[in-house]
């Protein structure tokens, strides 16, 4: 009886063991480290002292690392804050603490308001030793990752090094190829959809807005259509080339987000020394826009034959959505 006894302690005990062993409340690993976080759709913004981390997601999540100059992350002394512009709430911001994720090397945590909208202001400012790190990320329904995503799409379209027929930025959104051009006397903006030979079409039902960044501040820009809706037209703030852009373009319910010039993996800078993205331009406004359809044979590679599709037809509107991709 007494080994018996014995016995069931023995077991008893190993069970409290096996149950603390698992317990969540012992020892919880962090879900994102700063060796992770770039793993996990950031985007990366470069400023004069360093450089911010950072990823926003669809649910609120919001999680954040500093690092110096040098890329190290800093993992101590770090505090901030992110501030939203909630829809719906009469523009009232709504600013959450960024918290320290303990055993993650640097990574802080926030939670905002799910993001509803098609385009959110998310500005964050740190300080580091008393160095002040801010910023503003414009995101999408879907946060980083869909910025990611979109730009990852993008790769294989080729527009960089080619300038659009009145001379401004191409940037490829959803299916479809935009021209983004103001004029550097009056800081008039315009921006033109264009099919696959870089001619200007109709723009249908589309409808754009911009979310436009200087020296002075952000700046978001809902375009109006111009005459006969051949183009999108809108005004500048101030008349200087910007230093980031963010394009939205609604088109049959569904909504396409991208930054301009980003590429997956790379820096942006920002501040000072960040290069600006040169839509400045002296123009007559003289081109033309194609009324007729462009008519794109395109090979889907499966072997069974080419087959035509109809890239803009009528007033501009897109048919058979789906990725074409340039030669």
């Amino acid at each position: 009886m007494r080994i018996h006894g014995c016995l069931r302690s023995m077991v008893v005990a190993l069970a409290v063991a096996s149950t603390a062993l698992v317990s969540p409340g012992c020892s919880k690993s962090p879900e994102i480290t700063a060796e992770s976080i770039d793993d996990n759709w950031a985007l990366t913004e470069q400023h004069e002292p360093g450089s911010v981390v950072m990823t926003v997601a669809q649910d609120g999540r919001v999680t954040a690392l500093v690092k110096d100059r040098d890329g190290k992350p800093i993992a101590e002394g770090v505090t901030g804050n992110v501030t939203v512009k909630v829809p719906g709430k009469d523009g009232a911001p709504v600013t959450a603490e960024l918290v320290p994720e303990p055993k993650s090397g640097g990574v802080l945590l926030a939670k905002i308001p799910p993001l509803e909208d098609d385009l959110t202001e998310v500005n964050y400012e740190f300080k580091v030793k008393g160095e002040p790190f801010t910023g503003v990320l414009h995101v999408p329904r879907g946060g980083t990752r869909e910025l990611q995503e979109s730009a990852k799409e993008n790769q294989a379209i080729k527009v960089e090094g080619k300038k659009g027929p009145n001379g401004g930025v191409l940037q490829p959104v959803g299916d479809d190829i935009v021209e983004i051009v103001a004029d550097k006397a009056t800081g008039d903006v315009r921006v033109y959809v264009l099919d696959l030979n870089l001619k200007p079409v109709p723009i249908g039902q589309r409808e754009i807005k911009l979310a436009i960044h200087t020296a002075s501040g952000p700046d978001v820009i809902v375009l109006a259509p111009g005459p006969d809706r051949l183009y999108f037209t809108g005004k500048l703030k101030a008349k200087v080339n910007p230093t980031k852009i963010t394009v939205v373009l609604k088109e049959g319910g569904h909504t396409d987000v991208v930054l301009c010039n980003y590429h997956p993996g790379s820096v942006i800078v920002v501040g000072p020394s960040a290069p600006v993205i040169g839509i400045l331009v002296a123009t007559a406004w003289a081109v033309k826009v194609n009324v007729k359809p462009t008519v794109v044979v395109h090979d889907d590679d499966d072997d069974d034959g080419r087959r035509v599709i109809v890239v803009h037809k009528g007033k501009g509107k897109g048919k058979g959505r789906g990725r074409w991709r340039w030669k």
